[in-house]
């Protein structure tokens, strides 16, 4: 209750003083260039290419063939804020179950091998090291994709019923926005090639009682990322299928 108090005390001192906010939603940015995951001259080359495309998904290698069948590594990539040094995040069970049903249908992709922190032990992940830990498991491909999140509040003009501390619990006066992006590079482990592209990106936002911000925060922080994943997912099926395709029309 004193958590929740303080926390609403300055809520409450806005709303009294009749201000609304209008803080802007900073732009997240996944950028694997930026992050300094690819850092090899070529593969800079060959992302930057990909990057003047703003299709969802980009092939831009047909000439290597991956050699098939194989599992597919998949990393997952966050910062703490965007622009900084990235880490090998998680997978948790829905997010793989999730990219299991991304290559159904794809009968040459034998399952999905998430890396995993001890699979690469490394603390600063680059292309060069993710397809080491992929050579390692096996995995001819490799997926590597970037996470970037950001977020805002702002009071909107009926949060000045706030001072009826009533309207704290029932008052949809507090806005909040969250916005994931998500860039993804899919990989020859063998020659580091990058085969293609494909982002994500959802938007979400929230009127709401302030009384229930945290509950909203954690709300937006679950769904948004999953929808910007179900975007991705979209863009790198399509990918997947144009790489399988070529390798299998070259054997």
């Amino acid at each position: 209750m004193k958590r929740l108090a303080l926390t609403l005390l300055p809520i409450l001192a806005a709303a009294i003083g009749g201000c609304a906010s209008h803080h802007a939603l900073v732009a997240p940015v996944a950028d694997m260039l930026r992050a300094g995951v690819v850092n090899d001259p070529k593969q800079v080359s060959r992302l930057e290419k990909a990057m003047t495309d703003r299709d969802i998904a980009n092939l831009l290698d047909a000439g290597v063939r991956a050699k098939l069948p194989s599992a597919l590594a998949v990393a997952k990539l966050k910062s703490h804020c965007s622009g900084y040094q990235p880490y090998v995040d998680r997978l948790d069970a829905h997010e793989l179950a999730a990219w299991q049903d991304s290559i159904e249908g794809q009968p040459l992709l034998r399952g999905i091998q998430p890396v995993s922190a001890l699979a690469h032990p490394d603390a600063k992940p680059t292309l060069h090291s993710l397809r080491v830990a992929a050579a390692k498991m096996g995995c001819e491909l490799l997926l590597v994709y970037l996470q970037s999140d950001s977020t805002v509040a702002n009071l909107n003009d009926a949060a000045v019923l706030y001072w009826t501390i009533f309207g704290l619990w029932t008052v949809p006066g507090s806005e909040l926005e969250h916005r994931t992006v998500l860039q993804a590079v899919l990989v020859d482990s063998r020659t580091g090639v990058i085969l293609g592209t494909a982002t994500g990106d959802a938007h979400r936002q929230r009127a709401f009682p302030a009384a229930f911000e945290d509950q909203r925060r954690a709300e937006l922080a679950r769904t948004t990322p999953a929808a910007a994943m179900e975007d991705l997912q979209t863009g790198t099926r399509r990918l997947m299928k144009q790489v399988i395709e070529t390798a299998v029309a070259h054997r």
